[in-house]
């Protein structure tokens, strides 16, 4: 059936081309204001930014936040700002009305703010009120101007006698009941706010945030003199113990802020703050550095603690990228990585023989609560002591500032001992070497990792120092030697082969077969020696420092890790990610039983390796039992 078979009888041909096409009209203000809403404003703590970036930039030096139902019913935000008139009120409610591009340049902005969107976008979708008393000037009194779903009261006279600006925001999203729909619980919503002021306090130490929900106060920020002074309000003492300064300079751009010691990491990202130019981000080339420069250090799944500033020429830097303004876009984005990863890997490279400080009193507090359990209760003025101390917060520096110069009698030792490392089947010393060693016993407590003198459970290596005991992961310890030298070998041109005597034949299917030929030149220069033929693959040789009898095995992890990587060894990251899974697999085992001497083979290696504070997954080395704490732990401090 032919479509004009259908066009009703009293229409006219033009009048159903009108009816079958749309029509394109103007939206209203209040519909337009809604949609904006949408991108600016799609949960409460997007409303509590803005506000607070709002006072922020009109100077404030406090800022005091209440919200209610984590932020649904109510949001409240006073500060003492430079306040606003009446015409100042009425013009920021209007939609690209704003006070921060006086000169309409988009790339020199200079302050949180600049859309001019907020302010009616939250109007359309609440009831939002403004009262301001603005500082100087011939207002004699707080005005009110109160907006409701978009509709504009008149202004009134306010009750509001402090000088400044206050802000409520009741009943978010009432005018577009379906939002409500996509909003979190309450305490997930209040976790939002709260992670926003906190990122806006890190960036303005010298403004006061108190921030309460319902009656509660969540935390209250006085002003700071310093950043360090605000990392340890927002972070804590205990985070803020196990941060280590990082900072760098290269055309024009810099970089400031803290990272935290590879041994100190969490479960979640929440702790990792990002600034550009004062501006809270979050920002995935950010993120990227993040985990480019803590590769050698942490497994998947840990995240360190840190808060970086970058500042840079506002022309360099596009914060137009997002209506919510946590995105930005750099104008030399390899610039600013290599400056970040560089100053981030030398950071860590510094500190890379330090481990975290909580690790000690950690371990001290399980000490402690084994005590405390076999306390005979007939000594009560004892059990008080321990029950005090185990009250208290402990935190002792265990980091030892570990040296590259080697006692001088121990250097021919050390040489004979260095080659025999991965060897799964350790050859013992000869007498000679171990009779040498026995000499320097009384001396060798000198050295930062001390003298072996037990192995615990054929896994830990307790040592004695000058001020008190060490014990060490053998495992952890020899997995970050084993990827050191494999990874200086890499960059260096190349690793050491070992030819294999009887050259090993793997079946592969058609996808390893491609990323074998994606990755071959790369795999050569590792120390794989390979040819393909169709789906078989022949290696001739291994990496040298890849040891293992089970040749085949070890072949078939390769192909897996390739396989299961998004990119391909093409990628720098993506090869250091594999000599660190490699490493973990020929390091020497838990479970290994190992002589005196061998322990302080193992020692005396850590002592000279990079980064040797913790293993390539982020777990400690070893951990310091200082004098003072084992002396706690008896009474006697």
């Amino acid at each position: 059936m032919s479509s004009r078979a259908l066009t009703p009888p009293h229409l006219t041909e033009e009048q159903n081309d009108k009816a079958r096409r749309p029509i394109i009209r103007q939206l209203d203000a209040t519909l337009i204001n809604q949609i904006a809403a949408g991108e600016v404003i799609e949960r409460p703590a997007a409303a509590l930014k803005e506000l607070v970036e709002n006072a922020i930039d009109a100077k404030a030096t406090v800022i005091d936040i209440v919200i209610c139902d984590g932020g649904k019913s109510l949001i409240q935000v006073t500060d003492d700002g430079l306040g606003m008139t009446v015409d100042d009120m009425h013009i920021a409610i209007q939609r690209h009305a704003t006070s921060k591009l006086p000169t309409g340049d988009l790339f020199n902005i200079l302050t949180l703010g600049f859309r001019g969107e907020a302010l009616p976008s939250i109007g359309s979708v609440s009831r939002l009120s403004i009262t301001s008393f603005p500082k100087g000037g011939s207002q004699l009194t707080a005005m009110e101007l109160c907006v409701e779903g978009g509709i504009v009261s008149e202004v009134r006279p306010s009750a509001f006698a402090a000088r400044g600006t206050r802000m409520i925001i009741k009943d978010l999203f009432y005018s577009t009941p379906a939002r409500l729909k996509f909003l979190k619980s309450d305490t997930t919503e209040l976790s939002a706010c709260v992670d926003i002021i906190k990122r806006l306090a890190l960036a303005y130490p010298n403004v006061a945030f108190k921030f309460r929900s319902e009656e509660r106060v969540i935390f209250d920020y006085a002003a700071r003199l310093t950043l360090g002074e605000r990392f340890a309000d927002v972070l804590g003492q205990k985070t803020l113990d196990n941060l280590r300064l990082a900072d760098g300079v290269r055309d024009g751009i810099s970089v400031t802020g803290v990272i935290s010691l590879p041994t100190f990491h969490k479960s979640q990202s929440t702790d990792q703050f990002f600034f550009v130019n004062q501006r809270p981000v979050r920002d995935k080339l950010l993120l990227g550095v993040l985990k480019a420069a803590y590769q050698d250090y942490l497994e998947t799944g840990r995240h360190p603690v840190v808060a970086l500033f970058v500042n840079l020429d506002p022309a360099e830097v596009d914060v137009n990228v997002h209506p919510s303004k946590a995105e930005v876009r750099f104008r030399d984005v390899q610039g600013v990585r290599s400056l970040l990863i560089g100053t981030l890997k030398s950071t860590l490279q510094r500190h890379g023989q330090e481990t975290a400080s909580h690790l000690t009193g950690e371990a001290l507090m399980r000490f402690q609560k084994e005590s405390m359990f076999q306390t005979n209760s007939s000594m009560p003025a004892y059990a008080a002591r321990n029950e005090q101390r185990q009250n208290q917060s402990l935190s002792f520096p265990i980091a030892t500032k570990l040296h590259n110069e080697m006692h001088p009698r121990l250097q021919p030792f050390i040489t004979a001992t260095l080659g025999r490392y991965p060897s799964e089947n350790m050859q013992a010393l000869t007498i000679e070497e171990t009779l040498g060693l026995s000499a320097l016993n009384n001396e060798c407590v000198s050295f930062p990792l001390g003298v072996a003198k037990a192995q615990i459970a054929k896994t830990y290596i307790l040592s004695e120092t000058s001020d008190g005991l060490i014990i060490t992961d053998q495992h952890a310890a020899h997995e970050r030697i084993v990827y050191e030298k494999l990874k200086q070998q890499y960059l260096s041109g190349g690793a050491t082969r070992q030819l294999l005597l009887i050259p090993l034949l793997v079946e592969i299917d058609d996808q390893q077969n491609e990323l074998l030929k994606q990755n071959q030149n790369i795999l050569m220069q590792l120390g794989f020696d390979f040819e393909l033929f169709g789906n078989q693959v022949t290696f001739r040789s291994i990496p040298a420092l890849l040891q293992r009898n089970d040749f085949e095995s070890l072949i078939q992890d390769l192909l897996t890790d390739i396989g299961n990587d998004s990119t391909t060894l093409s990628s720098h990251d993506a090869l250091l990610d594999f000599l660190s899974t490699h490493a973990c697999h020929t390091s020497i085992r838990a479970g290994k039983a190992l002589s005196i001497a061998e322990m302080n083979a193992l020692l005396r290696q850590i002592e000279i390796t990079p980064n040797s504070g913790q293993c390539n997954h982020g777990r400690p080395t070893y951990v310091t039992l200082h004098q003072k704490d084992i002396e706690q732990l008896f009474g006697r401090s």
